[in-house]
């Protein structure tokens, strides 16, 4: 369990914890894998969340699934036409809005992002590692400018 005054501190970062799913580069899950590449190619991200048309979360997919499977069936890179559906990595634990601190950062000690999605499985975003280390940067800085940090009596 998080120290109360520790999830207060964070809790005013939290707002800016979810990066909107209009603010990403996603991919739909129809793309072929060459503009999934090109994509993937041209950002710094490591893995990209995938969509459906109606904006349902499908998962995530990095340039290593797509080389990997390029490799492992000697598919040249004319020929990948082929939709990016069955290399999505779809075995992810997903947020809902109303998710909850001690979640977040539990999770993200696995992974680089957590997808949010409501409660219709539409996507919402993510909350990325980042994001979250800035919040706790900042506690470890500015802490003590609103608390009193003190060690407790071992007498009590």
């Amino acid at each position: 369990m998080i120290n109360k005054h520790f999830e207060d501190y964070l809790a005013q970062k939290a707002t800016d914890f979810l990066i909107p799913a209009e603010n990403l580069a996603v991919l739909i899950d129809t793309h072929n894998m060459d503009h999934a590449k090109l994509l993937l190619s041209h950002m710094t991200y490591s893995r990209v969340p995938v969509v459906t048309k109606e904006g349902l979360f499908v998962g995530t997919i990095g340039l290593t699934e797509i080389t990997k499977y390029q490799l492992e069936n000697d598919i040249r890179s004319t020929e990948l036409n082929q939709d990016i559906r069955k290399l999505v990595k779809t075995d992810l634990f997903c947020l809902e809005e109303d998710y909850q601190l001690e979640q977040v950062m539990r999770e993200l000690i696995e992974v680089s992002f957590l997808p949010v999605v409501d409660k219709s499985g539409r996507f919402k975003g993510i909350i990325t590692r980042k994001v979250v280390l800035k919040a706790i940067n900042s506690l470890l800085h500015g802490f003590g400018d609103r608390y009193l940090i003190g060690e407790k009596n071992d007498r009590n």
